[in-house]
């Protein structure tokens, strides 16, 4: 819920400077919402990673990707392992989910 002294300090300003606050709330939001890579088997730029799967569930991205350790093991790839990736502060953060995406994980992150 927008607090009421923003909205009052809203409904002061003239057309062009709420365009230009639609357009600055947009853009925040793009960056919020924007995927991490497309969906499909893509292999990052100068990754060990193979992203098989995507999906979004609010502000967080879950991939399934397949990732080799770098130890020219018989083993690589190893996985699929689910990652959850995130932005915060300007930067991307991520976890280890596992081997398994559940339901309820998705509805709670």
């Amino acid at each position: 819920m927008i607090p009421k002294a923003v909205r009052d300090l809203l409904k002061e300003e003239d057309l062009s400077t709420l365009y230009e606050i639609r357009d600055l709330l947009s853009d925040m939001i793009s960056m919020r919402e924007a995927p991490l890579s497309k969906i499909g088997p893509t292999r990052d730029r100068g990754s060990n990673r193979e992203v098989i799967e995507e999906r979004h569930s609010g502000t967080m991205t879950f991939r399934l990707e397949r990732v080799s350790c770098g130890k020219n093991c018989k083993g690589c790839p190893h996985g699929p392992y689910w990652y959850g990736y995130w932005r915060e502060g300007g930067k991307t953060r991520s976890k280890y989910i596992g081997k398994n995406l559940n339901a309820q994980r998705l509805k709670k992150e």
